[in-house]
């Protein structure tokens, strides 16, 4: 009996309580099944617009100076006088004055030429009146080599009729010899005068040459601006003594600044595309003057090196319309809008539209519909598709984690 209790009845009552959970399992109630509903998803969309596109090319740049000339003084001297604007940062026009050097021994060097020139001269009148007489004397001269070999003659015929003596005839000969002699001499002096005209007048020239230095030496000894522009690293005042070539300042012409900006390579390849860029209109705009309009400027050129760093290319614009009373300055940060590439036959859509890079989803009857494409240009937040679509068709613009098609879609 003990050993009943022991080892059977355990094994009853499990045996019991299995039949029992199993009857429960049997009989417990079937619950209601229902269908799964299909998920809908809110969404937002924009119509296909077909045409044609050309977007705004943002670029960024440096303005920089398209003159910039070192204003050096070509005679030394002391600085007697400085202009009103010479000064850091000060604007000009062309023709101002900027640095006066003391004149004092310029204005005696032209007057020192002056005499020198004015002396030649007058010995150039002394000499042609010297050439003057003697071409008078010439002249005589040959009358009476004339009248002696008239007399020469004569002499001759009365010594063949034995009307003269033998010394009449040699007194003859000679006097006709001597003044043949002498009308050499005249000869030779005309020639000799004329060489010392010749002479002098290259003296006269040499000295009208250096007269036109000096007085241009005393030209140079005001320093004025040669074109309007703005003054920086002034380093001249009264008082100081400077040589020639030593720099007072420099000069930026206010007239022909230039924004200098890089284009990596495939943005210059578009620049390059049609036309070319040279010419193109270019909008800029300056933080420093947010609520002003835009400066206008042309691009004229491209840098004559390429940057191996980058591989991009330095492009420049000149700005237009400028003047002295600008305040855009070298080293401004500017910002350039140029118009860039033609696209025919495109969709401006949001960059949330493309999907896997080539895909775009359309909302037909209330569910997606895939549509390949081909994106021709991203512009920030949007870009250009070509390909896939219809005119007026809803794009979707919202991400979707579970995009595909034929998903259900509705529209707010």
């Amino acid at each position: 009996m003990r050993l009943f209790l022991k080892i059977v009845l355990p094994l009853l009552i499990v045996v019991a309580a299995s039949f029992g959970a199993y009857a429960l399992v049997k009989t417990r109630p079937e619950p209601e099944r229902r269908a799964a509903l299909e998920k809908t998803w809110v969404v937002e969309t924009k119509i296909a617009e077909i045409g044609v596109e050309r977007p705004d090319m943002t670029l960024f740049g440096e303005v920089v100076a398209g003159r910039k000339v070192d204003l050096r003084p070509l005679v030394a001297g002391r600085i007697v006088d400085v202009g009103s604007q010479f000064l850091e940062g000060g604007v000009v026009g062309k023709g101002a004055l900027l640095v006066a050097i003391d004149p004092f021994d310029y204005e005696a060097d032209v007057a020192e030429r002056k005499a020198e020139r004015d002396e030649a001269r007058a010995r150039l009148r002394e000499i042609r009146a010297e050439v003057y007489g003697v071409q008078a004397l010439l002249k005589h001269d040959k009358k009476q080599i004339e009248i002696r070999r008239r007399d020469v003659a004569r002499r001759e015929k009365l010594r063949g009729s034995g009307a003269s003596s033998v010394k009449a005839l040699d007194d003859a000969h000679l006097a006709l010899i001597d003044n043949e002699q002498r009308l050499v001499d005249r000869e030779r002096a005309v020639s000799t005068w004329s060489s010392k005209i010749a002479q002098q007048e290259a003296t006269i020239a040499r000295l009208t040459v250096a007269l036109k230095r000096a007085e241009r030496d005393l030209e140079e000894t005001k320093l004025v601006a040669p074109f309007n522009g703005f003054l920086l690293n002034v380093e001249a005042e009264v008082g100081k003594r400077i040589g020639t070539g030593d720099r007072v300042a420099n000069l930026i012409d206010a007239g022909r600044l230039e924004v200098r900006f890089h284009v990596s390579n495939a943005k210059f390849a578009q620049l390059r595309s049609g036309k070319g860029y040279v010419g193109r209109v270019a909008r800029v705009y300056w933080q420093g003057e947010k609520l002003a309009k835009p400066y206008e400027a042309v691009l004229e050129r491209e840098g004559s090196e390429i940057e191996t760093a980058s591989g991009g290319v330095n492009l420049y614009a000149r700005l237009k319309g400028l003047g002295p009373e600008t305040t855009l300055r070298p080293g401004a940060f500017v910002r350039l809008e140029v118009a860039g590439q033609i696209y025919s036959d495109v969709v401006r859509l949001p960059e949330t539209s493309l999907y896997e890079g080539d895909t775009i989803y359309i909302v037909s009857d209330g569910r997606l519909v895939s549509r390949k494409t081909r994106v021709m240009a991203r512009l920030g937040t949007e870009i250009l598709v070509q390909g896939g679509l219809n005119g007026g068709e809803q794009v979707l613009t919202t991400r979707l984690a579970e995009v595909g098609a034929g998903v259900r879609v509705t529209l707010p």
